[in-house]
């Protein structure tokens, strides 16, 4: 017995189908948009505790958002930032969804007598 050649082509295509069209089906879209003071932490990694001065610290992050004068004498510069990060995917008919972030971020460093003591990110 054997399988006529019409029922052997369509079994073929429906096999091969989701192979052809899988790009096809699903797809998704991300982006992220950054706002503000960015520090980057290949910078903040450049500036040395008990080493980097004030113009130092400037000259490789530039111009705080902040600057602070705290109780006991030191100074605390921040620099903040917003990221931005929106995504959205669908699948063929089936799902389609989207999301959006908005985070906030911040990079700190303290100063004694004008010499960089202690630094951090939020």
């Amino acid at each position: 017995m054997s399988i006529p050649f019409k029922a052997v082509a369509v079994s073929a295509i429906l096999l091969a189908s989701p192979t052809l069209l899988g790009g096809c089906l699903f797809s998704q879209n991300k982006s992220t948009e950054i706002s503000g003071a960015y520090v980057q932490p290949s910078d903040l990694s450049r500036v040395k505790l008990h080493d980097s001065t004030q113009d130092e610290v400037l000259q490789v992050l530039s111009e705080p958002t902040t600057r602070n004068h705290n109780d006991d004498g030191t100074e605390t510069w921040t620099w903040n930032w917003t990221r931005k990060e929106q995504g959205s995917g669908s699948l063929f008919l089936i799902f389609s969804g989207s999301s959006n972030k908005h985070i906030e971020e911040s990079a700190h460093i303290t100063f004694d007598h004008g010499i960089a003591v202690d630094k951090w990110r939020d």
